[in-house]
């Protein structure tokens, strides 16, 4: 006969092997997100000759001054993968209709969610940081504060030692509706200098960029027409103005966050954020495995900005995860060796994209996964959210 001692003893091994099992299966998740280096140099060519051949061909220019694209054309398959043997998940799986329900709530703390157990903390580091969220301002502005810290931003193979300051960060994507006020009050590029870094020189606008952001209004426009099936703007108000904005470049992303008073957030940053800092998540919610309420993805059609709450991230954040990829500050390049406060501001031509889209497959949610693309491009299911 089993004694309850026995139990409990069978119970705590249980345990034990359970954890082992979840602490290995985020370190084999992390394992995936891997460096541009590691591909082949004739692979990366190949697809940089094809990105280039589809960027004229489809958008009728060449890499100079801004033009207005042609409506219902989007070049969301030239997104270029970080690692060549999972170039085969982007936008892949059969369609599944999103869940449009629900919204931001009213400013609030919350309890965050997440594996504690499978943290991922290295020795000497703490979970000392706040596990309620403090969020503010209106619904669709909200922000949520990222307290600063140490962790390790990359694949968990060759990890990058990295310190972020304090910030705060968009609870949500920018929304049609509050990128609708930056539309109407439009005047052009921002001051040289517009949307810096508080910690980083010359991060802000550069003079040179004016080419490629569109001149008034009516081109402005023109550009968030980028696909007939998957951009979320209307030149009128309709029943989008809670769904992320999608179609905007990089130059356009970048103005509206100097215009709202804050930035693009680092690579390094919204890495940080979604990881939950040093707990260092393979997803914003922790490690469990995705699944439709706690992001959007493999489906064929984005969701209202927040629907998917319990997909919250450590810090407040929300659709950290799918729902659409969002534009970062840094130039992409290999990791560095270390990074204090760091972004890649002069080596190499495309911009990194962060979180994933609502076409791609789970494997492109996790934290570390990292695109990149043509900063002049407007994509279907390409956003971006502020940092402050």
């Amino acid at each position: 006969m089993t004694s309850a001692s026995d139990l409990g003893d069978l119970r705590a091994t249980r345990r034990l092997i359970r954890d082992s099992e979840n602490r290995r299966r985020a370190l084999s998740d992390r394992a995936e997100c891997l460096h541009l280096a590691e591909r082949p140099r004739q692979v990366e060519t190949a697809r940089r000759q094809e990105f280039t051949a589809l960027s004229l061909n489809q958008h009728g220019r060449d890499r100079g001054p801004w033009q207005p694209h042609a409506p219902n054309v989007d070049l969301a398959r030239t997104l270029t993968f970080a690692s060549a043997e999972d170039s085969g998940n982007a936008g892949s799986g059969g369609a599944r209709e999103p869940s449009y329900g629900g919204s931001a709530s009213d400013v609030y703390t919350v309890d965050v969610g997440g594996s504690a157990d499978s943290s991922g903390l290295a020795a000497g580091e703490t979970g000392s940081i706040d596990p309620r969220p403090a969020c503010v301002g209106e619904p669709s502005e909200r922000r949520c504060t990222v307290s600063g810290g140490s962790f390790r931003l990359g694949p968990v193979e060759a990890p990058v030692p990295s310190d972020v300051s304090s910030f705060q960060l968009d609870e949500l994507e920018v929304t049609v509706g509050r990128f609708r006020k930056f539309v109407t009050s439009f005047r052009g590029a921002p001051e040289a200098g517009a949307g810096a870094h508080p910690e980083i020189e010359h991060s802000g606008w550069r003079s040179e960029w004016n080419a490629h952001l569109p001149a008034s209004i009516e081109p402005l426009l023109a550009s968030l027409h980028c696909n007939a099936d998957w951009q979320t703007w209307s030149d009128e108000p309709d029943e989008r103005e809670d769904y992320p904005l999608t179609c905007a470049s990089y130059y356009v992303a970048f103005s509206f966050c100097a215009w709202s008073g804050g930035r693009l957030p680092t690579e390094a940053e919204w890495e940080y954020a979604a990881s939950g800092g040093a707990e260092q998540r393979v997803y914003p919610w922790g490690d469990d495995e995705p699944s439709f309420e706690l992001a959007s993805f493999r489906t064929s059609a984005i969701a209202k900005a927040g629907t998917h709450r319990p997909g919250m991230a450590r810090f407040g954040q929300l659709d950290l995860a799918g729902s659409a990829w969002e534009w970062t500050l840094d130039l992409y390049r290999s990791y560095p060796e270390s990074c204090a406060h760091c972004a890649e501001l002069e080596r190499g031509v495309e911009r990194v994209l962060r979180g994933g889209a609502f076409l791609n497959d789970s494997a492109n949610l996790k934290t570390c996964r990292r695109f990149h693309t043509d900063p002049q491009l407007t994509l279907g299911d390409v956003g971006f959210r502020c940092a402050y």
